[in-house]
């Protein structure tokens, strides 16, 4: 058992509180213990906060980390102590129909892993005697437990803030272009979010050699941003009708991605695209009735709407490649990273309220 700090919710709509004196457990079987490295701040968590009972209270949030190996528990074979791992905030059973088909983000066999336990329904976590909930990967700790099968090991030197983003924002909007959409080079796309995950797919579409990328936003500083990652072209969605300036300047085009989950955006999306395109739903949006959006246009015009769910990854397959696209500068974090401490987490969500953030990393 270990003693370590950690920012946990105990309240919905409310601040998350840091204590020093969160009790970690030892792994169980197929279980390993990680010192984090980083954690990165994602909207998703701050959709746990605010939408009121997903998660048990109190709760360690956080699922976008990296770090090493501290300890395994027994029947861990493919890791040891002192191996650099990304985590995935899902824990693939392997043998579910959809893991069979290669689509692990989609297991049915994972249990409560992403909102509520470890696996075999229980925790490693608990504070002066009262169990903490888990949250897939619980990364707002300097320790958290995952399954095995959720750390994926990473040979490399890249800093931890980079191979932390990796372990969902990259992944997520790297993902959407490359993995959902498929964009192929020459296609066309715009990009409603410059977040993290925009922002990745942005650079997603980039290496898949998309010939023009419009990045929408209503904050300029993004904007800037994403034009410095790759967008070719800019709209600042507060200063003009944002589906009007990406149909004027392609017609429509192929791919679409909504990257921040609020209806308005979703419905944007849907109408840049042109004739054959795909609007490809990044960002989290609660339950709404979306019957509105199947218009005729979507029929006649063979439009489509996909959702994006961990960018449709396979980390085996896809973590060397992001790793190794890092690595030789295709890929680029450091522009969008801003390093904090844990004691800023709840700045950095009032931030990620306020639009100003594109992504905040708690260093270790």
């Amino acid at each position: 058992m270990r003693t370590c700090r950690a920012a946990l919710l105990h309240e919905f709509n409310a601040p998350l509180i840091v204590h020093d004196d969160l009790q970690v457990d030892d792994p169980k079987h197929g279980e390993v213990l990680v010192k984090l490295g980083a954690s990165g701040v994602c909207r998703s968590d701050l959709h746990t906060i605010e939408w009121t009972g997903r998660v048990a209270v109190p709760s360690m949030l956080g699922h976008e980390g990296a770090g090493t190996i501290e300890a395994v528990g027994p029947g861990v074979t493919d890791l040891k102590v002192g191996d650099k791992v990304v985590l995935a905030w899902v824990a693939p059973c392997g043998h579910c129909r959809m893991c069979e088909r290669e689509r692990p983000a989609l297991c049915t066999e994972q249990g409560q892993f992403e909102f509520g336990s470890l696996l075999d329904g229980t925790s490693r976590y608990s504070l002066h005697g009262e169990t903490v909930a888990v949250y897939s990967s619980s990364t707002f700790s300097e320790y958290c437990v995952v399954p095995e099968v959720s750390a994926i090991k990473v040979e490399t030197e890249l800093p931890w803030e980079y191979l932390a983003l990796v372990g969902c924002a990259v992944t997520t909007g790297v993902g959407a272009a490359i993995n959902t959409a498929k964009v192929s080079k020459g296609d066309t796309a715009a990009v409603i979010g410059c977040g993290g995950v925009g922002l990745s797919a942005v650079q997603g579409a980039r290496i898949a050699g998309a010939s023009r990328i419009i990045a929408v936003d209503t904050n300029a500083s993004k904007l800037a941003l994403a034009k410095e990652l790759g967008a070719t072209d800019l709209v600042n969605a507060s200063e003009v009708d944002a589906v009007e300036a990406v149909r004027e300047l392609t017609g429509g085009v192929d791919h679409a991605f909504e990257a921040l989950g609020y209806l308005p955006t979703i419905d944007q999306a849907i109408k840049m695209t042109g004739r054959g395109g795909q609007t490809t739903l990044i960002g989290m949006v609660e339950d709404t009735d979306l019957s509105q959006v199947a218009t005729l246009g979507l029929i006649v015009e063979e439009r489509t709407i996909a959702g994006s769910w961990y960018g449709t990854f396979l980390p085996k397959r896809d973590w060397p490649l992001i790793v190794g696209w890092l690595e030789s500068g295709d890929l680029m974090l450091d522009q969008m990273i801003e390093r904090i401490t844990l004691d800023d987490i709840n700045v950095a969500f009032d931030r990620i309220r306020s639009t100003e953030a594109a992504r905040q990393v708690v260093i270790f």
